[in-house]
């Protein structure tokens, strides 16, 4: 996932505006989407010391392991301070804060294990949260991202598209779960996970897929997370085999509930009036109480980010929000219905839905 120079520049300065913003001399981030998402270079968190001190003048300064350092120094422009397995990381160390002077909080990406801040700390460096700076610049996408996202999902859209092939009487939630997966991966996904539960199970929505057999008249919640370019799709759809006279009475409610918060979602509006629209509905119907979670949440580089669609969310949306919408409804002991999509604040400030080419009416798997 190669970007220009000059977009990562202008991610540097939007990061900068939000830390001076909070007060903060700067932030730490570690390796994982923020690190990818200011540098255009994925590194894997493992146990050696790997940060990128961001500092509120825009001066970036990283400490990482020789042998991972190297694509970073083609990257926006730091002040590298490696360090190799018989050195130990203590060197470096002394040279950043040497650098970015201890006076002042930073803000501190929550990824950072302890081990590798127990090394600042010990030093005498203040440092507080910083998810909410870091992923308030990540959250509303650029023109790029938008369509990653978009590519993302028609691939796990077409993917989902094949359930009913695999969905039959007596087959195993795993063997669902994995023909999607084999789906997904073959139209270009890099990455796939695919849960599956059926029945009674469904009623525990991240319960693990397991080797239960799927029985006619039973809800059969099929969710999927994959990945294109290092972007997120999510898609959940309900499935039964036969008829179900309970399963539809809740599907439909869910979906009605899941039309209107799509309807919500609208540039201006807050994330708790787009959650309200959904819990609203299922409540109207009897279902209220089995809806035990949040409406929806951001998607970009990670499958679960901000804006996050809760009740009583008081963030506004804006043009280039990325989030899922999924309303619920899970009764213990019987089943569980919960229908997701995928969708895009516009710039003329509606909702598209990027999954749109799974249909969602109910009996269309037939």
């Amino acid at each position: 996932m190669a970007h220009p120079a000059h977009t990562l520049g202008l991610r540097i300065g939007r990061l900068v505006k939000g830390i001076r913003s909070a007060g903060l001399r700067g932030v730490v981030i570690a390796p994982g989407p923020n690190l990818t998402y200011y540098t255009g270079v994925a590194a894997h968190l493992y146990e050696r010391p790997f940060m990128l001190f961001v500092g509120r003048d825009g001066g970036a300064h990283l400490l990482a392991p020789r042998l991972e350092a190297g694509p970073f120094r083609d990257s926006v422009p730091m002040s590298v301070h490696a360090w190799t397995d018989n050195q130990g990381p203590s060197a470096a160390f002394r040279e950043v804060l040497a650098e970015i002077g201890k006076e002042g909080k930073w803000g501190c990406d929550g990824r950072v294990p302890f081990a590798f801040l127990n090394h600042l700390l010990v030093k005498g460096l203040m440092l507080k949260p910083a998810d909410e700076v870091l992923q308030s610049v990540r959250e509303v996408k650029e023109p790029g991202e938008v369509e990653l996202l978009k590519r993302s999902a028609a691939i796990l859209s077409r993917a989902v598209m094949r359930v009913p092939e695999t969905l039959k009487e007596g087959a195993t939630e795993r063997e669902v779960a994995l023909s999607i997966r084999e789906a997904a991966l073959e139209g270009g996904a890099d990455e796939v996970d695919p849960t599956v539960q059926s029945g009674p199970r469904a009623a525990d929505p991240h319960s693990a897929t397991s080797e239960r057999k799927v029985r006619r008249g039973e809800s059969v919640v099929v969710d999927v997370v994959s990945s294109y370019g290092g972007y997120a799709a999510d898609i959940t759809r309900t499935f039964v085999v036969g008829r179900g006279a309970e399963v539809e009475r809740t599907y439909r409610s869910v979906l009605s509930a899941q039309r209107k918060a799509i309807a919500a979602a609208r540039s201006g509006a807050m994330t708790g009036e787009v959650d309200s629209a959904a819990r609203g509905s299922l409540t109207r119907d009897g279902l209220g109480t089995y809806f035990i979670h949040r409406t929806g949440h951001g998607l970009g580089l990670e499958v679960h980010e901000a804006p996050y669609i809760v009740a009583g969310g008081r963030e506004r949306l804006k043009p280039g929000m990325a989030f899922t919408v999924e309303p619920g409804a899970y009764i213990p002991g019987k089943l569980g219905v919960r229908i997701e999509d995928d969708v895009v604040i516009s710039e003329r400030g509606h909702a598209v839905v990027t999954t749109s080419s799974v249909p969602k009416d109910y009996g269309w798997w037939r």
